[in-house]
């Protein structure tokens, strides 16, 4: 497993952790993730006063420039990003 997978899934983990229902990743990271200056996620059901924890958790986690969308905080943009994003977890 290359790190970039391996990081995605511990980043999947930690949010999950926070109630994370559905994780999406998108953006340049999804198209050239060795290129991407940053990663794109968005996430759906983490509860928004636990949100800037989970932010707090993934920094430390990854180590790089990250954005981190909750549907919670902003649905109408977490909907344009789903038609073009990556599930990495939902919640069956």
């Amino acid at each position: 497993m290359k790190e970039a997978d391996a990081q995605l899934e511990t980043a999947v983990r930690t949010l999950r952790s926070y109630g994370a229902r559905r994780v999406l990743l998108f953006g340049s990271y999804l198209h050239t993730p060795e290129a991407a200056r940053d990663i794109d996620l968005a996430v759906q059901g983490i509860p928004l006063r636990r949100l800037l924890d989970a932010d707090l958790a993934l920094y430390k986690l990854l180590r790089r420039s990250f954005d981190l969308v909750s549907r919670e905080e902003d649905p109408a943009f977490f909907d344009l990003i789903q038609a073009e994003a990556r599930v990495l977890y939902e919640e069956g």
